[in-house]
């Protein structure tokens, strides 16, 4: 009975912390194979972008994603920093851009989708409390089954190596139940900063 009730306080627990916020993990990465160990250098620049239609919403991620690349010695350059909004999507009109602020990367994220998971745990009800021990009437009560709805935000980031024109590096990542946008926000980026540092891409952040 005890093992009964502990199961089901650590079950109970768990649903609670998951309820509390998100949690960003990687689901798949891939590096280039021809790059070799590919990294970026101390003080090399990076412009970044994130593809959203909010402007706000934007800015916001942009100059996020530069101060976390700033922690690991790389220089971020938030593209609404520098194109003008009559560029847009178009890759052409905004090379010139580019070209002009030194990037030598270009690190692009964007939300590949959001979708609901539904998941069911058997619950311990009164019959997990009471046993057979109390015959039918215990059973009556049935366990049944505790359902939880998680939503998930995938997230794709991609590194491009702008002098070689090519695809250096790119991730898939879920976040599960952001409960607000700002620390959505925060929770993803730093979670991209540590993923480019496992790879090798960048160096660990500053010391404060």
């Amino acid at each position: 009975m005890r093992l009964m009730m502990k199961a089901g306080l650590v079950a109970a627990a768990a649903a609670a912390i998951a309820a509390c916020g998100g949690s960003t993990t990687f689901q798949s990465t891939w590096s280039d194979p021809g790059s070799g160990q590919l990294k970026l250098e101390e003080g090399e620049k990076v412009i970044v972008f994130f593809a959203t239609e909010n402007a706000a919403k934007r800015r916001g991620l942009e100059t996020a994603l530069v101060n976390e690349l700033n922690e690991h010695a790389v220089e971020g350059i938030a593209s609404y920093s520098i194109l003008p909004e009559e560029v847009g999507s178009d890759a052409g009109k905004g090379k010139p851009h580019i070209e002009k602020s030194g990037a030598a990367y270009a690190l692009v994220m964007q939300i590949t989708g959001q979708d609901q998971q539904i998941t069911g745990t058997p619950s311990m009800g009164m019959g997990g409390f009471y046993g057979p021990g109390w015959g039918g009437w215990g059973w009556g009560w049935g366990g049944g089954t505790d359902i939880r709805t998680d939503t998930l935000v995938g997230v794709q980031t991609l590194l491009y190596d702008l002098k070689a024109d090519k695809l250096a590096w790119t991730g898939q990542s879920e976040t599960m139940n952001p409960s607000k946008a700002e620390s959505f926000a925060r929770e993803l980026i730093r979670a991209v900063g540590n993923e480019l540092q496992k790879a090798g891409l960048v160096g660990p952040p500053k010391k404060s």
